[in-house]
């Protein structure tokens, strides 16, 4: 992708987000009133499928201002760009080469062969997962909130999932349904789907299909499998350790039964991986829960889907590189050895995304002075990561409200940037290096 395209793509997010905040101010878009800049970070926080609120989603937006985010989240998770190429081929015209590498880059494809037929299966996925999902829910909302009622909160909370976006038009997210087993497996389960991937996605249902078809040469991808065994790795060791921690905490986990208590620990570690639902007061874990948490919401999930993060082939990629190098082997996976570009791309986004974090966190820290630590570093990652988990403001409410102007401002950045990428943000804003010819003298370096 040309530095063009890379700063059309970046300011497409802020303009985007400038739009949904336009719209959300429009008087029949909210009940209370709403200035400028909390219109801008609910607009950027719905198109970066985050779901940080300093406005209550249910009580502060009428019907058309849900619709509104609820067509940012949609718009963020499916992704702009590829939006943009469902628009060219429902009015059959060719893309550009611009426009192809744009497409290829968002979706996180390594070649062209059949871009068009592969936005069409991603749209046919979404539509077919999120309508499955929406049903599911629909049926144990109807039972609660009437026959309109339940289908709107729904499909509203099935897209939410599937997108990873976190946001919630009940009052207090899903606290209430912390017990209820079909909307904890079904939200659950839309995390994880869209969490995986467009592309593993894709494999899979050629996978089946050979399977069917009884082809003798079908199996899964070194990234399918990379991709489904980390996050599963992920979510159980997660879901544990969160166990361990919150077990005797009398303001969380203490008064759960043992089921309550396991139900919570999965749902947690499933929604730590960018979507942001809670079914409990997030506010009263311990600060060595909040600071582990950290941890996973900074992997996040897999590439080309609605979840972000440094992703789990990152942190693979990384395994095996120090395991190569402290066995004195070749860096393999699966049986598969890596290359050295992967090695170098891991290392890169992990060093640039631990720079921008920590570059965020500072800034944060120093125009919030009057307020505690862990939780500004714990709303950091959770804007740079696109959660959407907050320690709170004391209500249903992120944390991001007790924020000033320039606090708002930088958890909006925190929100792009992790949208994005940082790749892209860093190439944005500095541009790539020139070529050097120059050839160096090598030296070894005592370490």
């Amino acid at each position: 992708m040309n530095l063009k395209s890379i700063k059309f793509l970046l300011l497409s997010y802020f303009g985007i987000a400038l739009i949904g905040a336009f719209f959300l101010m429009l008087p029949f878009s909210h009940t209370k009133e709403i200035d400028f800049i909390d219109a801008f970070f609910t607009a950027t926080s719905a198109l970066t499928c985050t779901g940080l609120i300093i406005k209550d989603t249910a009580l502060d937006f009428t019907s058309f201002g849900h619709g509104i985010i609820l067509f940012l989240i949609q718009l963020g998770g499916f992704g702009y760009m590829t939006m943009l190429g469902l628009i060219y081929v429902l009015f059959r015209k060719r893309l550009g080469n611009a426009e192809k590498n744009m497409l290829k880059e968002a979706l996180n494809l390594t070649k062209y062969d059949d871009l068009m037929g592969f936005i069409k299966k991603i749209l046919v996925y979404v539509l077919c997962v999120e309508f499955v999902g929406a049903l599911l829910l629909s049926l144990d909302f109807s039972i609660r909130f009437g026959l309109t009622d339940g289908i709107w909160y729904g499909t509203f909370h099935a897209i939410s999932a599937f997108n990873n976006s976190g946001f919630s038009i009940f009052p207090n997210s899903l606290i209430d349904f912390r017990t209820d087993l079909l909307v904890n497996f079904v939200i659950c389960a839309l995390v994880i789907i869209g969490g995986i991937g467009y592309i593993c996605l894709a494999e899979l249902h050629f996978f089946i299909r050979d399977k069917i078809g009884q082809k003798k040469f079908c199996h899964f991808s070194l990234h399918f499998k990379i991709v489904i065994s980390v996050s599963m790795l992920l979510i159980v060791f997660c879901a544990f350790m969160i166990l361990l921690l919150e077990w005797k905490n009398p303001k969380t986990f203490e008064g759960f039964g043992f089921f309550e208590k396991i139900i919570a620990s999965i749902f947690t570690a499933i929604n730590y991986r960018t979507a942001g639902f809670v079914t409990y007061d997030m506010s009263n874990l311990r600060d060595c829960t909040l600071f582990f948490s950290m941890i996973f919401m900074f992997i996040g999930g897999a590439p080309g889907g609605t979840a972000t993060g440094i992703k789990v082939t990152t942190v693979a990629v990384l395994f095996a590189f120090c395991r190569s190098i402290l066995n004195n082997e070749e860096a393999r996976l699966f049986g598969r050895a890596i290359n050295e570009e992967s090695i170098q791309k891991a290392l890169l986004i992990f060093i640039i995304s631990s720079f921008y974090f920590i570059a965020l966190s500072l800034l944060l820290v120093l125009f919030q002075a009057d307020m505690a630590f862990l939780p500004l570093l714990f709303e950091t990652m959770s804007a740079f990561s696109t959660v959407g988990i907050s320690t709170g403001d004391g209500g249903i409410l992120s944390l991001s409200v007790n924020f000033n102007d320039v606090g708002k401002i930088i958890i909006v950045v925190a929100m792009i940037l992790g949208k994005s990428g940082v790749m892209i943000f860093t190439l944005a804003l500095f541009g790539r290096a020139r070529v050097s010819r120059v050839k160096y003298l090598k030296e070894k370096i005592i370490l």
